[in-house]
């Protein structure tokens, strides 16, 4: 059986036919079928405001009309050109931002779930929405618990260790906590299981590295600490992912001599222990020794 349809657009721009299909009005047989995009209709409500109402008002007229005039008339669609005529008078319509198209025949008959299908195939916006990606607070969570919270007010937590606080320090970095008596610690984690890029992951070990060797010759000049009594501790869990960077970084990590490295490579599930050892020491903010001495 051959249908008809008429696409109904709404005009942005005039002068330059600019449009957007809106809805679409199909015959088939003694059949009616109408809908508009209540997508499409939001998108033009952020694309041409002013006409927001005036383009609702019209659309409810448009569905009056089709009820009133076409499916009423149903019984009487048993002549092809009666059919086509009717979709010829929508066409006509035209208010300067609305209009209907002249009909096209289709070689294809339609009910409900066929039209349905149909308008959404060619209307519709058909945008897929990508799923929220699931994050893992697992790690984060995991320091959080076994240092951040009891050692909140205690040491400098979530500490931006600003370029030029310290002598030959030319970058910001931001540690997870640092605190001294006696000795210097600090403490940095980083998620691989998160997977962030991986140039920035390498920037922040190289940067991290030399961070710890500017913080250790600062504690010898201005604290008579040495180098070799600091704790520093980099916190890593197991990648457990499938890419090979983020596995041979964990890998290269993890292979690490503590005495060829100024800090020494820890999971989560050893941080409560370094906390309980700051904690003992009485340790107090780094940020405060600073201000003491300048």
């Amino acid at each position: 059986m051959k249908s008809f349809y008429s696409i109904v657009r709404f005009i942005n721009n005039s002068l330059t036919n600019e449009n957007l299909a809106v809805g679409m009005v199909v015959i088939s047989g003694k059949d009616v079928f109408y809908k508009f995009s209540v997508e499409k209709v939001s998108l033009v409500k952020k694309i041409n405001p002013l006409n927001v109402s005036l383009l609702e008002y019209t659309l409810d007229k448009i569905k009056s009309f089709i009820d009133d005039e076409i499916l009423s008339n149903k019984p009487l669609f048993s002549d092809l050109t009666f059919n086509v005529e009717y979709l010829e008078r929508l066409s006509i319509y035209n208010n300067g931002f609305l209009k209907f198209d002249k009909p096209s025949g289709i070689n294809m008959s339609f009910d409900k779930e066929k039209f349905d299908n149909f308008f959404k195939r060619y209307i519709e916006l058909n945008i897929e929405i990508p799923p929220k990606p699931i994050i893992d607070r697992t790690f984060t969570n995991a320091v959080n618990k076994a240092f951040i919270v009891p050692l909140k007010d205690k040491i400098d937590i979530n500490y931006k260790m600003k370029k030029g606080v310290i002598p030959n320090l030319f970058f910001d970095y931001r540690l997870d906590g640092i605190g001294m008596n006696g000795v210097i610690y600090t403490v940095k984690s980083i998620d691989l299981n998160a997977e962030p890029p991986i140039d920035k992951l390498n920037t922040q070990v190289t940067d991290l590295e030399s961070l710890n060797h500017r913080i250790d010759l600062f504690g010898r000049g201005e604290l008579s600490i040495q180098p070799e009594e600091n704790k520093h501790y980099l916190v890593v869990d197991k990648y457990q992912g499938k890419k090979a960077s983020y596995r041979n970084l964990y890998e290269m990590l993890k292979s690490q001599s503590p005495s060829d490295y100024s800090y020494s490579v820890i999971g989560t599930n050893e941080l409560a222990k370094v906390t309980e050892d700051i904690k003992k020491t009485g340790a107090k903010k780094f940020s405060e020794v600073l201000s003491e001495i300048q």
